[in-house]
């Protein structure tokens, strides 16, 4: 990364005047010592401006004039001094110069929005930032906790959304690229992120772009990215361990409490916690611990970092957990034989066995997974990331070569209950005495069930299935007295791990008898994902622009156990043009074309030009910034986005416990645009400083991807619509599966406002006071609504599907409002902070979960709900209202090496959700010791 520097030095040079005098020396951090290469040297005189950079051990040796010169050292993010120079003929001047960082926040330096280096208050786009300080007092576990507090972005069952771009789709196909680096780490095949793979550890600085990226960064930019740049090594070698502990404290309510004093000696945990078995072992509740271990040293002329992290965290619900160990590294070599040379390569090894959670038990135990979604995930991730990057300083050119050889292997493993068939029983009131009458009525189903279904016919085929209902359930009632809707759960998840079901009287003691037999966790398989991809870009500076262009290319192999193998290519070529008018005026300009291809599809990006169907498609974006007076910027952009479905979403059955995502070979790649126009104005106010910023965003789709969820066939993956569909499935002997399949929904936009306010105030050199506040309004659109809405209020079968749980116009599990704030107060050693977050009511959600429509009586809908989610309706209606959240902190320095930090999340202990089944953290207790050496 540090040749990136020199090319930023050379938008300011000229040509070097030759004499026999000159000056040298070395640059340097002057808070940290760190040696700073790309530093612009260079200084003025009647023939024009002369001047060099520093390299990469940060020397600079500049020719000057027999003459007094004034010396400008210059570089981003640090602040510019000027010395003057008297050099005689033919002498020669050593000077060291130690430069200090820039405190204004609109001059920090960003990579993402051009794939080079610039000012934050030059780009055309917004974009938040956040420094090593930011990530740190905030003591997360991976990027999505760091992400939760950035205003416009939200984090919705750990699947981000920038500005509303993206609802709820379990994780598959994010439309917001994560990238590490200038690398994607969204997983190949699947398209989706898993925050575990994120090196937080080296994390050096977090830049997140809203609005379509597709140009520069391809298909899963389409809403945005987010950018996460690592440390690299200083003069100084430098080591940082951190350790952290959480506790999760009692929920408000004390029924949802499902652990006790004796839970983790039982061995009832499905993770072991270090320390767990002795030092913790008193701690009742659940906790997570996290332990991260980081090293950055320079040897010569090569560069080595390194970080290793252990976490496990034991879940405040039962059964979600996760634990993974992660090594990563770097190395960069800058070659002494040809200046402005440096390769190497990146190295990531995740191993991560996690279980998700996705339904519920019931509303009165919502901290329990339903037997239904009982599922972990084992999986190993491996990639190596060769680069090559060259910049010839007189030519001004840059060439950079990325690459990455990566590979996945992912066993899922699942249990549809660990319950016993006697527990089951005891728990429903069972009298095992009937067993005689429930066999007669399995095996004589015509002669005994019939004649009560029957009757209750012409009231079913006129839409009232109340009176069917209520002799299911007296017949329920009878043989199970004391059953909740969650008990059936546990005995339809039974019977559905001891398959196949006796087919006479017969047969039934003996299949009850082998069901006793406790069952292993189904595994089928380990399904294997190798990806390859190469990037190469070119830049080249002028005195005012600077043009980018360059290829990318990935080739994926899936092999799945369920499903098969498929292969995907995608090839993409694209260009930026950017220029600076009048010393105020930057405008950039770029396109990008993308072929993709799944299996035999090869024209899977097929788009028409002026009736010629090319098998690619092409993207435009353009912006502008323009310095309105100092410290003020006005900019303005528009970007065309596309995003083809991943391999999973197309293709490939994820099954996750009785719970999946069903393929869909019909889904065609989304693509829409994003327009902004904002302004950035920076205040000074005596001690206090900082930034406003206000933006207006408007973006739009066709074919935008959302996920439906209901029932499915397992076998043929339809999606059932309506009664007969039901009735089909059941006597086919195919299986019904509950799930998500994704699908193309038509057209949506999305616009509002994104407000945010930054500031710093400092009372005196060892007090300081910082604050980051943001508010954003989306509206989400669904903009064929009403026809959508007439279609199905025409559909009048029993179990029509609708697509969402009412008929507003609004898109799926998104907010209107959003408030989110962060202030610090630092006297001498001693911090303290808070967080805090508004959030309105989520605006719909999935019909299949809750039906928000008012109506006369239940349907029959209503009473499927009821047995899979249990009061799940009544506890969605009480608490989709919004909610407030506050965290608080503090630390202290112990030492110049040595950190102590506490936090609590959540401290008021609100309960609160973002989609059904999903109930939030309750308050938690953190603490943190970090050392750096």
């Amino acid at each position: 990364m540090r040749s990136v520097y020199r090319i930023i030095g050379l938008f300011l040079l000229l040509t070097t005047h030759l004499s026999g005098q000159n000056i040298t020396g070395y640059i340097y951090d002057e808070s940290t010592q760190e040696i700073l290469p790309g530093v612009n040297v260079y200084y003025k005189n009647p023939s024009g401006m002369h001047g060099t950079v520093s390299d990469a051990n940060g020397f600079y040796e500049l020719a000057v004039p027999n003459e007094e010169v004034t010396l400008t050292f210059s570089f981003l993010g640090y602040q510019t001094q000027t010395i003057p120079f008297a050099v005689a003929q033919n002498q020669h001047r050593s000077f060291n110069i130690y430069l200090k960082q820039q405190t204004n926040l609109m001059d920090e330096v960003v990579v993402s929005v051009g794939r080079y280096e610039q000012k934050l208050s030059d780009i055309t786009v917004s974009m938040e930032l956040l420094k090593p300080s930011d990530i740190n007092k905030q003591m997360v576990t991976d990027l999505s906790g760091a992400l939760a507090k950035v205003s416009g972005v939200d984090i919705t069952d750990r699947q981000p959304s920038i500005r509303g771009g993206s609802g709820w789709t379990y994780g598959v196909g994010s439309r917001s690229l994560i990238m590490v680096d200038g690398m994607s780490v969204l997983t190949p095949g699947s398209g989706e992120i898993n925050w575990n793979v994120v090196p937080m550890e080296n994390a050096e600085q977090i830049e997140v772009i809203k609005g379509a990226s597709s140009v520069l960064y391809g298909s899963s930019a389409l809403n945005g990215l987010i950018n996460v740049r690592t440390k690299r090594p200083g003069l100084e070698p430098v080591t940082r361990i951190t350790t952290s502990l959480g506790i999760y404290g009692n929920p408000e309510n004390s029924d949802y409490i499902w652990w006790d004093r004796s839970f983790w000696k039982d061995g009832k945990y499905p993770v072991e916690g270090l320390f767990r078995r002795n030092i913790l072992s008193g701690i009742r509740n659940p906790i997570y611990n996290n332990v991260e271990l980081s090293h950055t040293r320079r040897i010569n002329d090569l560069d080595v970092s390194a970080g290793i992290n252990y976490f496990t965290d034991e879940g405040y619900r039962s059964g979600n957990y996760t634990k993974r160990f992660r090594i990563n590294g770097n190395i960069t070599y800058h070659d002494p034989r040809v200046h402005g040379l440096n390769y190497g390569l990146n190295a990531n090894f995740l191993s991560n066995d996690y279980a998700g959670f996705f339904i519920w038990r019931s509303a009165d135990e919502p901290y329990k997974q339903s037997p239904l979604a009982n599922m972990g995930r084992q999986a190993n991730n491996f990639f190596i990331d060769p680069f090559l990057n060259y910049t010839n300083e007189e030519k001004r050119t840059t060439h950079r070569f990325k690459s990455r050889i990566y590979h996945q292997g992912n066993q899922i493993v699942s249990t549809p209950t660990n319950k016993s068939i006697v527990d089951i029983a005891n728990n429903m009131g069972f009298d095992y005495n009937s067993i005689p009458e429930i066999t007669d009525l399995v095996t004589n189903w015509q002669s005994e069930l019939l004649p009560l279904v029957v009757p209750h016919l012409p009231e079913v085929l006129n839409g009232d299935v109340n009176g069917l209902m209520n002799e299911v359930k007296q017949l329920g009632n009878r043989f199970f007295p004391s059953a909740t809707s969650a008990d059936y759960m546990d005995l339809i998840s039974w019977v559905m791990g001891n398959t196949p079901l006796p087919t006479s009287s017969d047969d039934v003691l003996p299949w009850l008898i082998n069901s006793m037999t406790p069952k292993e966790k189904e595994n089928p398989g380990t399904d294997k994902t190798t990806s390859y991809y190469l990037d190469y870009q070119f830049t080249k500076n002028f005195d005012h622009s600077r043009i980018t262009t360059g290829a990318t290319y990935e080739h994926i192999h899936a092999n799945s156990n369920v499903t098969g193998v498929h292969n995907s290519d995608n090839i993409a070529l694209f260009a930026q043009y950017d220029h600076k008018f009048f010393d105020k005026l930057n405008v950039s300009a770029g396109m990008r074309l993308e072929y993709y291809r799944i299996n035999d599809n090869y024209r899977e990006a097929e788009t028409s030009i002026f009736g010629i169907d090319a098998p690619f498609k092409p993207v435009f974006r353009g912006g502008l910034n323009y310095e309105l007076a100092e410290y003020s910027y006005l900019r303005a952009s528009i970007g065309q986005g596309y995003r083809y479905p991943s391999v999973t979403e197309k293709y490939i059955l994820k099954d996750i416990g009785g719970v999946g995502a069903f393929p869909n070979h019909n889904l065609k790649a989304e693509r829409g645009y994003n327009a902004e126009l904002g302004i950035k104005q920076g205040y000074q106010i005596g001690n206090l400083k900082g930034f406003l910023d206000g933006a207006v965003f408007y973006t739009r789709y066709k074919d935008m991807i959302e996920f439906r969820f209901g029932l499915f066939d397992k076998q043929t993956f339809d999606y059932m619509e309506s009664l007969p569909d039901l009735i089909r499935m059941i006597t086919s002997g195919n299986g019904i599966g509950i799930g998500a399949q994704f699908t193309n929904v038509g057209r949506a936009e999305i616009y509002g406002v994104d407000l945010s306010a930054n500031g710093i105030y400092d009372f005196n050199p060892d007090t300081r006071f910082t604050f980051n506040l943001g508010y954003v309004y989306t509206e989400p659109r669904d903009m064929d609504i009403d026809e959508l809405n007439a279609k199905e209020d025409a559909n009048n079968d029993l179990l029509a599907m609708k697509s969402k749980s009412n008929n507003n116009k609004y898109l799926k599990y998104r907010q209107k409002h959003t408030i989110k704030g962060i202030v610090d107060f630092e006297w001498k050693r001693f911090s303290v902070g808070a967080n805090m977050t508004w959030k309105s009511k989520t605006l719909a959600v999935d019909y299949f979960m809750v039906d928000e429509r008012d109506k006369p009586q239940q349907d029959l809908m209503d009473y499927m709900r009821s047995m899979l989610f249990g009061d799940l309706h009544n506890y969605w209606t009480k608490n989709n209202d919004g909610y407030f959240t506050m965290d608080l902190r503090m630390g202290f320095k112990l030492s110049k090496q040595l950190t102590f930090q506490a936090m609590i999340n959540n401290v008021l202990n609100t309960e609160y959700t973002l989609r059904p089944m999903d109930v939030a953290p309750p308050r938690t207790f953190i603490f943190q010791i970090a050392a750096s050496f």
